[in-house]
């Protein structure tokens, strides 16, 4: 098999099995509440209202350990998106992605605030029989770039990679920041997927755009500081402009699938949002070695239908 493409499937895996192993301590923004509670292991923490009550933001009601945040199913909404044709087609993607978040959709669950005014354009423009292209909010969070790891499955060696990019991120988050942060994201995967290690991901995204220049140099300056204490200056909030530098700083520091992934969620605040990348990066680094995604964390996690199809796109 094509160790290039197990790659490519496995940080898929490695992305959505992080997004879960995190969301029960997500948008908790006491990071020794989450230490105290977790004794050091947080991943698939049971949530508990009482727990956020001055200290963060309690999202995700009657979910349960295993199952995803918002930012996860955004992700299989690619996901179902590139299963109906085998490449990506905006269309096709805003159809998936309004499957899941549309009224009646399959999501049932938070919703953030790309995501709703994404939703609410799309209908406005569809009242003005307007054509739907670059649909998405003016915003700069991390939902811009939490569709990457399929479409990078998919097309990482793809010479319009970029633009293929730039035409899913706009889909969300028609923003020329969340652009640029969301090329540089994609270059870390791409290189995840040829075989590069974290800290050399995270170098290969330099010189892309000065937005995500600047993130990256933020994390590279503070690479001998713990994590938590980066995340504690720079920002745990779900903007791109202080995501990228914490989860720069994690794979920069990066020992294993594991480790980090603990690390993140210990960080607090939107722990979910940095964990599609930091998954998907961190599990195309180390696929097939022991430091790849624990099993048991997987066996925890109901994978979607459509990764088969990924699955059958990469290897037939």
């Amino acid at each position: 098999m094509n160790s290039e493409n197990n790659r490519a499937l496995n940080s898929v895996i490695g992305a959505l099995v992080a997004d879960a192993a995190s969301m029960g301590f997500h948008w908790l923004y006491d990071q020794v509440a989450i230490k105290t509670l977790s004794n050091g292991t947080p991943e698939f923490h049971a949530a508990n209202e009482k727990d956020y009550i001055d200290k963060g933001y309690y999202a995700h009601h009657g979910k349960k350990p295993g199952d995803y945040s918002q930012y996860g199913a955004q992700m299989i909404a690619m996901l179902d998106a590139l299963a109906v044709h085998g490449k990506y087609e905006e269309a096709s993607y805003i159809r998936a992605f309004r499957d899941w978040f549309d009224l009646g959709g399959k999501w049932c669950g938070y919703i953030d605030k790309p995501t709703k005014l994404t939703i609410l354009n799309i209908h406005a423009l569809e009242a003005q029989e307007k054509p739907l292209n670059q649909v998405g909010a003016d915003d700069t969070q991390n939902p811009a770039i939490s569709k990457l790891p399929p479409l990078l499955a998919i097309h990482h060696n793809d010479k319009t990679l970029n633009d293929l990019v730039e035409s899913a991120v706009r889909v969300t988050n028609s923003n020329d920041n969340a652009v640029d942060y969301a090329l540089a994201s994609a270059m870390m995967i791409k290189q995840a997927i040829a075989g590069k290690t974290p800290a050399e991901c995270v170098k290969s995204a330099k010189g892309i755009s000065e937005v995500s220049d600047k993130a990256i140099q933020a994390a590279e300056e503070r690479i001998l500081k713990p994590s938590n204490e980066v995340a504690q200056e720079l920002g745990m909030h779900c903007g791109l402009e202080a995501s990228l530098v914490v989860t720069a700083h994690l794979l920069l520091n990066a020992t294993s699938y594991e480790a980090s992934i603990r690390e993140n969620i210990l960080c607090g605040g939107d722990n979910c949002g940095r964990a599609i990348l930091l998954g998907a990066v961190l599990a195309a680094c180390y696929q097939g070695t022991e430091k790849d995604i624990p099993r048991d964390w997987e066996l925890k996690v109901s994978l979607p239908k459509s990764l088969l199809a990924c699955q059958r796109l990469l290897f037939n």
